[in-house]
């Protein structure tokens, strides 16, 4: 791996997980490893993000779904053919709908990238315990090189092909866990939660009909597994926001459930009345219904 150059674009907690992860492989012993963040304060070396994203081995964009194509068209024309992005996003572009395999393949032309999604919690990658991700790419050769920068770490990957069913899991996962958060606030304990969970299955399950996805990864690792260590993690953004707008009836910050929701609703079209679970969340935070008076009607309906 020697000679190899990474940047590394979101100088936040995720940002520090990779670089955390990346340093404690010693088969990178050797590589350059460059940081870049819009934050000044965050911006350690200084540079623009010109000057650092020319002749890169691997990108990663540790970066939320909003900002994203902002940065893709920056750097495009310094993507080579040697050059491998990998995006951490989990969100949907609003203004164009797209998710981000839709969105990368869009802004660079003939691209080779990878989608790195799963239970993967930055403070428990730095504390040196496990994560678990899926690593998706159309090409099993650039798995093969983005996998070898975390041999021998706490962090165990899997192989999907099927990019865009993975970046929609992410998406899944952080809307459902947004409504978790909401529910949970309600003060009901775990038998409700439970059984939250089990609609949770159902409906992502008829999701994946609706959306000609691939049901095994929305049940797996990026998926399922992704929303169970989200939904009970008190780190979780998705779910802080969750509790934020049943207590207060507004957000205060954004999250990727929030910010993908209503392009989710226009993805589904009217077979989203057929979701009890995700219409529940649009009414409280599209339509901003009364979060209290709607999870009890919701629980007793369901």
């Amino acid at each position: 791996m020697k000679n190899q150059k990474i940047l590394i674009i979101g100088n936040g907690k995720i940002g520090e997980a990779i670089i955390h992860l990346l340093k404690s492989n010693k088969k990178n012993k050797g590589v350059a490893i460059q940081i870049y963040d819009k934050d000044p304060s965050k911006n350690k070396s200084g540079k623009t993000l010109e000057e650092c994203a020319k002749n890169n081995d691997f990108i990663f964009l540790c970066i939320p779904s909003w900002v994203e194509e902002e940065v893709l068209l920056e750097i495009a024309k310094y993507v080579d053919s040697k050059t491998i992005l990998i995006s951490l996003s989990k969100g949907i572009n609003v203004a164009k709908r797209l998710s981000m395999d839709e969105l990368i393949e869009k802004d660079i032309e003939n691209v080779k990238y990878a989608l790195l999604s799963g239970p993967m919690f930055a403070h428990e990658i730095c504390e040196n315990k496990m994560s678990y991700a899926v690593l998706a790419s159309k090409e099993i050769s650039t798995y093969k090189k983005v996998s070898e920068l975390f041999s021998n770490t706490k962090l165990k990957l899997e192989y999907e092909k099927n990019t865009h069913t993975v970046a929609l899991s992410a998406v899944l996962k952080n809307i459902y866990t947004l409504g978790y958060g909401i529910v949970e606030s309600s003060g009901e304990r775990n038998n409700t939660k439970g059984f939250l969970a089990l609609a949770t299955i159902k409906e992502m399950k008829e999701i994946v009909k609706i959306l000609k996805l691939d049901e095994h990864i929305i049940m797996g690792t990026a998926g399922l597994g992704d929303y169970i260590a989200a939904s009970s993690s008190e780190h979780s953004q998705n779910r802080k926001l969750g509790k934020e707008i049943f207590e207060t009836g507004s957000a205060s910050f954004k999250s990727e459930g929030y910010v993908s929701l209503s392009s989710l609703l226009k993805m589904l079209g009217k077979n989203s009345k057929k979701l009890p679970f995700l219409s529940l969340i649009e009414s409280i935070v599209i339509n901003k219904k009364d979060a209290k008076k709607e999870t009890e009607k919701f629980l007793k309906e369901i």
